[in-house]
């Protein structure tokens, strides 16, 4: 029997029994959907297991970094210890608007490749795939993406991948190139007047009967959590006893969730020197481990 691997969710953990090691799970939403934030638990999941993690965003790192703290994550010493790797998109091609403008040299997975071997890096997350899976021809599309995914799966890492939602004919064909490849697909959902976030597994290898999905919330210092409807009005509070609660409940910060707008006039750097932290001279983020070869002890990146 095939064996499984927390993918860091514990209402999916505890339905599914994890994801399959060292295979590729596909994220699809919206922007604001929470795929980067399910990203960051699959990644801190890892870390507690003494794993190695790399992460290649469209979002600049110190956001990363934000993010994953407001969700209670303790990046800053995987970062530190060199057991977490974070890149970013943004980087690599100066000037990056859309995920659409990204465009990779040809190169680009080979360096990818030689950090994740270099760092013995056994979790990745590549929020988005959508420039390594667009090329000018689109009936070489079929072939070129099931040889990314096993590239993937050869290197001995289990993948999380995220792409937007399709908002094209075009776009849809993609997904559903990339979903018919990969073992385990969710996507999540979020509508403005909706209570709660929706996910819903689209795919999952093995399974006959796949449940409808699972209603959920993004809570700060928690993340993704099951999400339960309110069935009792809430007691009444007298007014002072509620002033005093006001005054003393500690204030949560909110998930970060926009993408920050890219410097330009950088220039073209390789994934090879993308190792990215704030500069020395900024204190609160250490600075992160170039790529090299691995060096002794695994660190964790635990949090609450």
């Amino acid at each position: 029997m095939i064996g499984k691997i927390p993918i860091g969710v514990p209402f999916f953990d505890a339905e599914f029994g994890g994801i399959y090691p060292q295979r590729v799970v596909l994220v699809t939403g919206r922007s604001g959907a929470g795929k980067t934030v399910l990203g960051l638990q699959f990644l801190d999941q890892g870390l507690r297991l003494q794993e190695r993690a790399l992460m290649l965003s469209a979002r600049p790192a110190q956001d990363l970094v934000i993010m994953a703290e407001s969700l209670g994550l303790n990046v800053a010493a995987a970062i530190e210890s060199g057991s977490l790797t974070l890149l970013e998109y943004n980087e690599f091609v100066p000037g990056r608007d859309h995920e659409a403008n990204i465009d990779l040299p040809p190169d680009g997975f080979i360096q990818l490749k030689e950090i994740i071997e270099q760092q013995a890096v056994n979790r990745v997350v590549i929020d988005t795939v959508l420039p390594w899976i667009t090329l000018p021809n689109p009936a070489q599309l079929p072939e070129h993406i099931f040889s990314l995914l096993r590239a993937f799966e050869r290197l001995g890492v289990t993948t999380l991948f995220t792409l937007p939602k399709p908002v094209s004919a075009s776009a849809s064909h993609l997904r559903k190139l990339v979903e018919d490849v990969v073992p385990i697909s969710l996507t999540l959902l979020q509508e403005p007047s909706a209570p709660s976030r929706k996910m819903i597994i689209s795919k999952y290898l093995g399974m006959d009967t796949i449940p409808e999905g699972f209603n959920f919330e993004i809570v700060p210092r928690r993340g993704f959590v099951l999400f339960q409807a309110a069935t009792t009005p809430e007691p009444t509070i007298p007014l002072p006893v509620a002033a005093t609660l006001a005054e003393t409940e500690p204030a949560t910060r909110p998930v970060a969730s926009s993408y920050a707008t890219p410097s330009s006039g950088k220039a073209r750097a390789s994934f090879a020197s993308m190792v990215l932290a704030p500069p020395p001279s900024q204190s609160g983020v250490p600075r992160p481990m170039p790529a090299s070869p691995m060096r002794g002890g695994v660190g964790t990146g635990g949090g609450s």
